[in-house]
């Protein structure tokens, strides 16, 4: 998912952390522990929060393993972190900013909300993907699958099972941006002072 940034004011955050006793020297260590502290707390609301407040959820566990700051966490020498999607499975760039999914090659699969059933993860049973499908034939742009043990039996009973499209419209639905700029602000100002109180015992050691 593309990254969004936002600007703090560091100059300001500074003083508030000498303010609180942390030295000169200290003042990158302090930045980077706010960050990367508020960077997880953000994670964990978008994770917890906006994405179940958005959408339906059926893979509860799906969001905690996409978002990640492995590998982008600030440092003395970077004060900058991102909250990334490492997965790249769910289209969550287009579900913050809305747009089209386009099929790579072919058509998408877009699986019947009746028919079709899927497994408590979310994803669609083994048996009824497209390319399991037992007893399917494709007309037009839709993939029907005959009913009954036999085929001789299940003449003329038949149920959708997906359409065949090009491309997929996907709504802005998720507040991804305004959620994560609003929170990661929130969250700089309330860890502060923890990151000021870690640098001080730090020193003491």
């Amino acid at each position: 998912m593309p990254t969004l940034g936002v600007d703090f004011d560091f100059s300001q955050i500074a003083q508030r952390a000498m303010d609180l006793g942390a030295t000169v020297d200290q003042i990158p260590y302090i930045m980077a522990t706010t960050l990367n502290m508020a960077a997880e707390n953000t994670r964990s609301y978008l994770i917890e929060t906006t994405w179940p407040s958005s959408v339906t959820v059926r893979n509860r566990s799906f969001m905690n393993a996409a978002l990640t700051t492995k590998g982008s966490r600030a440092t003395k020498g970077d004060l900058t972190v991102e909250i990334y999607d490492k997965i790249g499975r769910a289209n969550l760039f287009l579900h913050a900013k809305g747009g089209t999914r386009r099929a790579k090659g072919g058509n998408l699969s877009i699986p019947s909300s009746v028919n079709v059933q899927r497994t408590s993860g979310g994803a669609v049973r083994t048996q009824q993907q497209p390319k399991n499908l037992r007893n399917s034939f494709k007309r037009g742009r839709f993939i029907f699958q005959r009913q009954g043990r036999s085929t001789r039996k299940a003449k003329g009973r038949i149920k959708l099972m997906y359409s065949l499209r090009p491309s997929v419209p996907i709504p802005q639905d998720v507040p991804f941006y305004n959620d994560f700029a609003e929170v990661m602000r929130q969250e700089m100002s309330l860890n502060l002072g923890l990151a000021v109180m870690r640098a001080m015992a730090t020193r003491c050691r």
